[in-house]
């Protein structure tokens, strides 16, 4: 039986490697005293699955959880929370078969940069720019699809989204419009997104119990 468990990665723990992340969640699972599943093998860990990592730094509000239990049973969320690390809460549970890995095609992300440290004259979606790690290049509008430009504050908030296919790290949007190179910038996986619709929306009507 499945329970899809929407995590939030915030604060210092932002910074975790996506297999520590997965540890800690793994930790949280195990500690809450839940009739989770386990593989088979030697070497048995829970039956959990994940949607594709955070960069190190992005504050995740999307980290979806796929966990399969032995059975149903009350409360799951609240001991989860019980047992949670502060900076990796669960913040829903769905009880449902569907499997967000089939499903996820996009992400939104959400950008805050100083508006002192950007120039927006500097932007240009037809810059070419080239991914060393992963042997890529095109135009920024490739890889940043639907980018919107606003203001909160003193702040500049850059919001965009990236297919699967084609996330790249949120630097190569931001750096060419930046002043100065020592500038604070919070990057945010705001939601998972499948074919335009948020992940939350299709698990709100396809799901046969709700736990928040």
């Amino acid at each position: 039986m499945y329970a899809i468990i929407k995590y939030k990665k915030y604060g210092l723990m932002r910074f975790l490697s996506a297999i520590e992340t997965s540890n800690a969640i793994e930790r949280n699972i195990r500690r809450s005293g839940l009739p989770f599943a386990l593989t088979e093998g030697f070497h048995k860990k829970p039956k959990i699955s994940y949607l594709d990592p955070t960069p190190t730094g992005v504050v995740n509000l999307a980290l979806y959880t796929r966990v399969d239990f032995s059975g149903r049973v009350e409360g799951v969320l609240s001991k989860l929370k019980e047992t949670s690390l502060k900076g990796i809460s669960p913040e829903k549970l769905w009880w449902t078969e569907l499997n967000p890995n089939k499903l996820v095609t996009a992400y939104a992300f959400r950008i805050l940069i100083p508006k002192n440290c950007t120039d927006l004259l500097a932007y240009d979606p037809a810059r070419q720019i080239v991914i060393a790690e992963k042997s890529k290049s095109g135009p920024i509008s490739y890889f940043f699809e639907n980018v919107q430009f606003s203001s909160q504050g003193e702040f500049l908030v850059i919001r965009y989204e990236q297919k699967r296919d084609r996330l790249i790290r949120a630097r190569y949007l931001y750096q060419p419009i930046l002043r100065e190179e020592e500038c604070s910038v919070l990057v945010t996986c705001t939601e998972a997104l499948c074919d335009g619709r948020k992940l939350s929306e299709i698990l709100e009507e396809s799901s046969w119990a709700i736990e928040s």
